[in-house]
């Protein structure tokens, strides 16, 4: 007995289906992340224009309170800077990272008090006349907490857990 052989096409639609639908959702998660690409493309370019940051390596978007963005990078001369830019007057700020602690420093901190199950955000930021590092992250139960540290020393200056 002869077997019956599917027609070729069929295949053929499945396999351009397949392709269809993940090009969708390559354009779907594209548009979406949009806005904050370009945020970040400007951000970057005002630390370019008014910090001379040559290489930027790090971007965070903090809108806790008020927004502020954060550009981190060198200079041409090769010093490490935070360019803080507060997204609602433009008003630039440039600190050397040497004068504070570091993001990952912050997150060290976060994760040594808190013991989180993750890290979900962290960014840079003013509170009155000081620039402080806000984290937030999700505990082993699910619940979110967040904490405050003071930029020029680590030191903790607000917590709130189980959001």
């Amino acid at each position: 007995m002869r077997q019956a052989r599917r027609p070729t096409w069929h295949k053929t639609a499945w396999i351009a289906g397949i392709i269809v639908f993940v090009a969708i959702i390559f354009a779907i998660f594209y548009r979406a992340t949009s806005p904050i690409r370009q945020v970040r493309s400007e951000a970057e370019s005002i630390a370019a224009k008014q910090a001379g940051v040559a290489d930027p390596t790090a971007f965070y978007w903090d809108r806790q309170r008020e927004s502020y963005l954060t550009v981190g990078g060198k200079q041409k001369d090769g010093q490490a800077v935070y360019v803080v830019i507060r997204q609602k007057t433009g008003k630039v700020t440039v600190l050397p990272t040497n004068t504070g602690i570091s993001a990952a420093k912050a997150k060290a901190q976060a994760t040594a008090t808190f013991s989180p199950k993750k890290i979900v955000n962290v960014g840079l930021s003013k509170r009155g006349k000081k620039f402080v590092w806000d984290v937030g992250y999700q505990l082993k139960s699910g619940k979110l907490g967040y904490v405050t540290y003071a930029f020029s020393d680590g030191e903790q200056l607000q917590s709130i857990r189980g959001l």
